[in-house]
């Protein structure tokens, strides 16, 4: 995934890591989870805001970058991290993903 990360379009990135967030809200709502396990995905949710907000903000995407998006989105629950990568596979920013 981190080969499609860096080669994603600043637009497709942020658009991914909102599609990343999505899911963990999702995960988040599993009844059987417990605090601290809630408290994992809220502290993934917060990085992963701010690397899209240091997109929109169009400042430099740096390694440092790169890597908290690939961990942070990294432990999304397979079945929700298929959207997501489908918009990084996508051919152009805005569209429907394939």
């Amino acid at each position: 995934m981190r080969d499609l990360i860096e080669n994603a379009s600043r637009e497709t990135l942020v658009e991914f890591m909102l599609a990343v967030i999505h899911g963990y809200t999702i995960m988040a709502r599993d009844p059987d989870w417990n605090d601290d396990q809630r408290a994992g995905i809220n502290n993934r949710i917060h990085y992963l805001a701010g690397h899209a907000l240091t997109l929109v903000q169009g400042h430099e995407i740096d390694g440092w970058t790169i890597d908290g998006i690939v961990e942070h989105s990294g432990k999304l629950a397979p079945s929700l991290l298929k959207q997501p990568t489908a918009i990084l596979k996508k051919p152009n920013p805005g569209s429907s993903p394939g």
